[in-house]
């Protein structure tokens, strides 16, 4: 018995599958995900609960209740992210700071996989490898704090470029392809692109470099963590 032809590779430009815990980080969990998963999250999910029920039953008046009792988000930005992504779907828009820049995804997709780094308004970053390893940052950190301040201040341009995403969030970008998702209280601004087009263009350029800065520090203090004492 012979063994059969080998299988073809890949084609260039299809997807990488990306890291199921990539989906956690868009802070966009539909109302019904949204319940189960904040159920038992103390006065931050019984207001995600609140938010999701208005959002099914498309009650922006009360929304915005839940969002006035809401208590403070600035120790988990994507909380606040999420409130405000189950406010829109019941029909509350976003004020004047609806565009502010309070976090910042950006996919690469290489020839092994995805590799996924994000940071959030409250110091806080995320690196998703394509191997499956994931740094989890949560700790505070004058260093890294400053390095996400630096993404998302570069990432304002995406939101000063266009609109927010209508309708579904986009899938994962092809191989040799970026996407910058920047999260703001108003919905998701996007800018994708081949990685080497975005890496040199004026706009894209700065992100693409403060999102390296961000990972190569990420790294260095994943290591020493580490590291044998």
């Amino acid at each position: 018995m012979t063994d059969g032809p080998p299988p073809p590779p890949p084609a260039v430009g299809s997807a990488p599958g990306p890291n199921p815990l990539r989906e956690l980080l868009f802070a966009d969990l539909p109302a019904a995900q949204a319940r189960s998963v904040f159920a038992n999250a103390g006065d931050a999910g019984r207001t995600l609960v609140a938010l999701a029920d208005a959002a099914d039953r498309h009650d922006p008046a009360a929304a915005r209740a839940a969002l006035t009792s809401a208590p403070g988000w600035n120790t988990d930005t994507r909380l606040h992210l999420q409130a405000w992504s189950l406010a829109r779907d019941a029909g509350v828009e976003a004020g004047e700071d609806g565009r502010d820049v309070l976090g910042v995804v950006v996919d690469m997709g290489l020839v092994d996989g995805l590799d996924t780094l994000a940071g959030f308004d409250d110091g806080s970053a995320r690196d998703l490898n394509h191997t499956g390893t994931a740094i989890v940052w949560e700790v505070p950190d004058m260093a890294i704090g400053q390095l996400v301040r630096q993404l998302l201040d570069a990432a304002a341009i995406v939101v000063a470029m266009g609109g927010t995403l209508d309708g579904e969030r986009l899938p994962p970008p092809a191989r040799g392809h970026t996407m910058l998702s920047v999260l703001t209280r108003g919905g998701i601004y996007v800018g994708t692109g081949p990685i080497e087009a975005i890496s040199e263009d004026p706009r894209g350029g700065p992100v693409i470099a403060a999102a390296t800065e961000l990972l190569q520090t990420l790294v260095q203090r994943a290591d020493q963590a580490n590291r044998p004492r």
